[in-house]
């Protein structure tokens, strides 16, 4: 039998290996928000496309007294689940619409729902990217004469009257190279905007498609400043960040990598052995992850599964 069979029949099997590791809902019950008042709640979206591109990321954050923040969009391709999702919550106006950084995996989704949502503020960071789907994005924010905020290291801001937000990453002076946009994948993933939310004993981070490099960076800067109990991990889980010092000075309680797949098993299983319980929005769904503030988190997914080794 061939290597690259035996890999895909152990792949197979780990997958059909399965157990529950949190409350199984449904997708009303995710976005049910008859709950979510004093708590900070973070839901993930799972999003399909079939055009053979990436969904990519988008979470809905409640503060606990009831302000609204969309970190990214996803692709324009999965732009409608995220209207849906922010429809079922009975939402019609984002406070806060953030924007990681600007591939179109992140924010092709924001013209859509600028058009369907009152904006209270639209948050970048300094990054200038010149693709069509950067351009429609910006252009969707002059067109509706948004207030548009620059986010950088150092920035701290209020998400409603009990949490707050510590801008990490980037830096507000951008040093471009010759030929860019040219070959900037990393680039610019690395520019993506690290953010820590703090709300009592609890403590989340949010930092878009970060490599390990970037990472490193944090953690020379940071140290175990970085320590959160929530984080929606780096690059939809792949192989080109979670790094073992950025785990370890994180040191998170759950995971979540949003992705159409499992994006490497070895970063999956790296979290686990850590500690760590893992989510993947392709296995278990719409994910909504909330805290009352005391360092403690109720968790529902649409499916309850995690991988077996």
């Amino acid at each position: 039998m061939k290597k690259s069979l035996v890999s895909t029949l152990c792949l197979f099997f780990l997958i059909c290996l399965v157990a529950a590791s949190c409350a199984q809902g449904s997708y009303a019950q995710v976005y049910d928000t008859n709950d979510d008042a004093g708590k900070l709640t973070a839901r993930f979206i799972n999003m399909i496309t079939d055009t053979g591109d990436k969904s990519g990321d988008a979470t809905i954050l409640t503060s606990p007294d009831g302000k609204v923040m969309l970190i990214d969009a996803g692709d324009p391709a999965a732009a409608g689940q995220v209207v849906a999702a922010l429809q079922e919550m009975g939402i019609t106006h984002i406070d806060f619409l953030v924007a990681s950084h600007p591939h179109v995996d992140h924010i092709g989704g924001f013209p859509a729902v600028m058009q369907a949502f009152e904006i209270g503020q639209v948050m970048t960071s300094y990054i200038v990217y010149p693709t069509v789907y950067y351009d429609a994005y910006m252009a969707e924010i002059t067109a509706q004469d948004l207030e548009h905020v620059y986010l950088s290291r150092g920035d701290v801001f209020a998400f409603g009257d009990d949490v707050t937000v510590e801008v990490l990453w980037p830096e507000s002076e951008i040093a471009y190279y010759d030929g860019y946009p040219q070959s900037s994948t990393q680039f610019v993933n690395n520019l993506s905007l690290a953010m820590k939310f703090t709300y009592g004993e609890s403590k989340m981070l949010f930092s878009g498609d970060l490599y390990s490099s970037a990472e490193r960076e944090l953690v020379a800067l940071y140290g175990d400043l970085l320590d959160c109990d929530v984080l929606k991990a780096n690059h939809h889980g792949d192989s080109t960040s979670s790094c073992k010092p950025f785990r370890e000075a994180v040191s998170p309680q759950i995971t979540v990598m949003i992705s159409d797949i499992l994006s490497d098993l070895n970063t999956y299983k790296k979290f686990v052995k850590d500690g760590s319980t893992v989510y993947i929005t392709h296995y278990n769904g719409n994910v909504k992850v909330s805290t009352i503030g005391d360092g403690t988190y109720q968790v529902l997914a649409e499916q309850a599964w995690e991988f077996g080794f």
